[in-house]
């Protein structure tokens, strides 16, 4: 549940902050000059009813689209299914008292299951961030158009959905997984929206915070496997918590101008020569070298693994250090766009380069 993304540093987080094309504004479903007159609907009316409704239904789709963010969801989804197989590779290592602390043996019904889970708190997750937001939200020129700042939505049923996600999400992970992974949905979902959401209008500490939850999807695929925690899953914590960091920095520095109309103290916004938000970029990007390395060295990941995650994490500690010797929106961009193949990049080679 990263700041991907979402995102904001959780769940997908920063993850809903991606510098993408602004939303649109949805067109009404009929133009007025097509309504009645007299009293009596027009034949062009009529006729374009059929259009209309089509185009109310795109309408209804897109803010559920903007709602539930799906593309974050896919990537915790994603994280997710990594340490799930990375738990059952460990349950297999571990033999019969593996398999005891795990409580039964997982299935592939265990593992879909756990990955809807998952998603319903993500995105459950997401919808309450929203709701909190969206007076902020209202100031952002690349957020005022979202659903619920541009009045097309309603607080109640929006809350209602995502509380009956959040729910649901919770329950699938307690009965189809275990209590271990379903207490790790809860505690994502309850610090994302209520410990990092409102601490973005006070602190910019709120990026670090924010990025505990975002990096909990990983662990909690660990633990639906193996019933508990191990090394390799605080491994998995780690480097999705540390990535969360220069992915949400860059971001918030394409768009610090938005955050400080907003009055929001994102790092970039009151640091106005950028000398601390480089500091922080330069340092986790050379905190990822080492963590990168880990899996293999922890006898989970081969060399092929072990020279891409080099490779990968030289890569992104060189795009930081561009952008910290060259302060332009153009090497943040470059920043932000390295994170997103940084991370797919090192999760794919740990799947794919198992020991």
């Amino acid at each position: 549940m990263t700041q991907a993304t979402g995102t904001d540093p959780a769940i997908g987080g920063a993850a809903g902050d991606l510098p993408t094309v602004p939303d649109l504004a949805v067109a009404p479903a009929i133009d007025p000059v097509l309504g009645s007159v007299s009293g009596h609907a027009s034949p062009l009316a009529a006729a374009a009813a059929p259009e209309a409704g089509d185009a109310a239904d795109r309408g209804f789709l897109s803010d559920l689209n903007q709602l539930t963010k799906p593309r974050i969801t896919l990537m915790v989804v994603i994280t997710a299914y990594i340490g799930y197989e990375l738990g059952l590779q460990a349950l297999a290592k571990g033999g019969p008292q593996a398999l005891a602390w795990a409580g039964r043996q997982p299935t592939s019904a265990t593992m879909w299951l756990m990955l809807l889970g998952t998603a319903l708190s993500c995105m459950g997750a997401g919808v309450f961030n929203q709701i909190l937001e969206r007076d902020t939200d209202a100031l952002m020129n690349r957020t005022k158009k979202r659903p619920l700042p541009a009045g097309r939505v309603a607080i109640g049923p929006v809350f209602a959905m995502g509380l009956a996600m959040s729910v649901a999400g919770i329950a699938i992970l307690a009965v189809y997984a275990n209590a271990l992974t379903a207490g790790l949905s809860a505690f994502t979902i309850l610090s994302y929206a209520l410990i990092y959401t409102p601490l973005k209008r006070v602190s910019s500490v709120c990026t670090i915070v924010g990025a505990v939850p975002g990096a909990m999807p990983p662990v909690m695929g660990y633990a639906a496997a193996t019933g508990t925690f191990s090394a390799i899953a605080l491994v998995l914590f780690a480097i999705l918590f540390i990535w969360q960091l220069p992915h949400f920095l860059a971001i918030a520095w394409l768009y610090k101008d938005d955050y400080a109309r907003a009055g929001l103290p994102m790092l970039p916004v009151i640091d106005p020569d950028g000398s601390a938000t480089c500091r922080q970029i330069l340092a986790s990007c050379l905190a990822l070298l080492p963590l990168g390395l880990l899996p293999t060295l922890m006898g989970v990941c081969g060399l092929v693994y072990l020279a891409g995650a080099l490779v990968a994490g030289l890569v992104f500690l060189g795009f930081g250090v561009a952008l910290v010797r060259g302060r332009t929106r153009a090497h943040a961009r470059a920043l932000f766009f390295a994170s997103l193949i940084y991370l797919p990049l090192v999760y794919g080679l740990m799947l794919l380069d198992r020991t």
